[in-house]
């Protein structure tokens, strides 16, 4: 947030609402993924029994296995290594922000 429009300022009601919507997002995808009622999504998911000999529901089982394996390598990825690693380099953000008077003066490092 800018105050008198020279100097930026560190809000932090609105950081930790980005924080908090993360960690909102992690949870859900990974309830999602892994749902109560005992299914999950994976390449076990069929939209046709396994067995089912006509050529076109037995295509619509294979694709949506396949499709539901897809989506479980990308979403545990996103779960377990790119929301983490976001959610850290949050945390050190939140660091400089404290460390900082003005964040408009701060110098980006790699």
């Amino acid at each position: 947030m800018a105050d008198d429009g020279t100097r930026v300022a560190f809000d932090r009601e609105q950081y930790k609402k980005v924080q908090a919507l993360v960690s909102d997002v992690e949870q859900t995808t990974d309830d999602a993924l892994y749902g109560t009622d005992g299914y999950a999504i994976s390449s076990d998911l069929r939209a046709q029994p396994v067995g089912a000999t006509w050529e076109a529901a037995a295509q619509v089982g294979t694709h949506v296995s396949s499709l539901a394996g897809q989506v479980r390598s990308f979403t545990d990825t996103f779960t377990e290594k790119t929301l983490p690693e976001f959610r850290d380099q949050l945390e050190k953000a939140e660091r400089l922000f404290e460390e900082t008077d003005d964040l408009s003066a701060v110098q980006a490092k790699a």
